[in-house]
């Protein structure tokens, strides 16, 4: 009686398992590791420019009085990574990021012998930013419409400061000698923030926040320049809006 007990037990369990089986279909194997990769892009506003007093020679002494405007440019990103399962509802992402943004425009007032009286020039000049960085990004699926998520990049930034140009601003002033090109290499970083949606098995596509530091820039000498050199900075910062369509293997 008791054998018998014992097959019924075990048949009855097996046919509940292939019960429950056959409702919720084949289940396919978790996997800890994919490939991601997603492009980014969208406007961003570009907001620098600081004031600088330095010597171009021993007796020419100018302030650079920068016109701290925003100016909008677009900017865009690939990134090409993997994502990880880290733990219940939670996503991580890992990978290596290309960008590239259009012209930052910066211009200001120049006062010969550093004196506000003698405002005779204007000027101004273009940054061009590109980065390669390390990326990391976190998701929160919680089955809901639109994932969260937060980013973060570390990497080398290439800051193009170009087309420096001085214009006089009274009668009697003569053009200056303009600083020349230069093309600075120098750390940056990215934080962002935003949402995310799949929109099949492997596409999604999102919307977020990014601020980014371009770092250092600056430019070189003029002719005839014997002291410092040209414009520099130490931050150009940019706030922006990047939608994004991601491909996960």
């Amino acid at each position: 009686m008791k054998y018998h007990n014992a097959v019924f037990a075990t048949a009855a369990c097996l046919l509940s398992t292939q019960a429950f089986a056959g409702t919720m279909g084949p289940v396919e194997p978790a996997r800890n590791w994919a490939w991601v990769g997603s492009v980014s892009a969208g406007p961003v506003w570009a907001r620098g420019g600081e004031t600088q007093t330095f010597y171009l020679a021993p007796e020419i002494e100018k302030t650079y009085t920068a016109r701290k405007s925003s100016s909008a440019l677009a900017s865009g990103e690939l990134f090409i990574g993997l994502q990880k399962n880290l733990f219940s509802q939670w996503l991580a992402q890992l990978g290596l990021a290309a960008a590239t943004t259009g012209n930052a425009k910066l211009q200001g007032i120049i006062w010969d012998d550093a004196d506000p009286q003698f405002a005779n020039y204007s000027y101004r000049y273009k940054v061009r930013h590109s980065r390669l960085a390390v990326k990391g990004k976190l998701l929160k699926d919680c089955g809901y419409w639109l994932m969260p998520w937060v980013s973060a990049s570390l990497g080398g930034g290439f800051n193009r400061a170009h087309d420096f140009t001085n214009t006089p601003l009274i009668f009697e002033a003569l053009p200056n000698p303009n600083f020349s090109n230069h093309t600075k290499t120098t750390f940056t970083y990215t934080l962002g923030a935003g949402v995310q949606k799949s929109i099949s098995k492997h596409w999604q596509i999102g919307v977020g926040y990014e601020f980014a530091d371009w770092g250092k820039s600056k430019l070189d000498r003029a002719a005839g320049q014997t002291m410092n050199s040209g414009l520099a900075l130490n931050h150009l910062t940019t706030n922006g809006v990047l939608f994004n369509l991601t491909y996960v293997a």
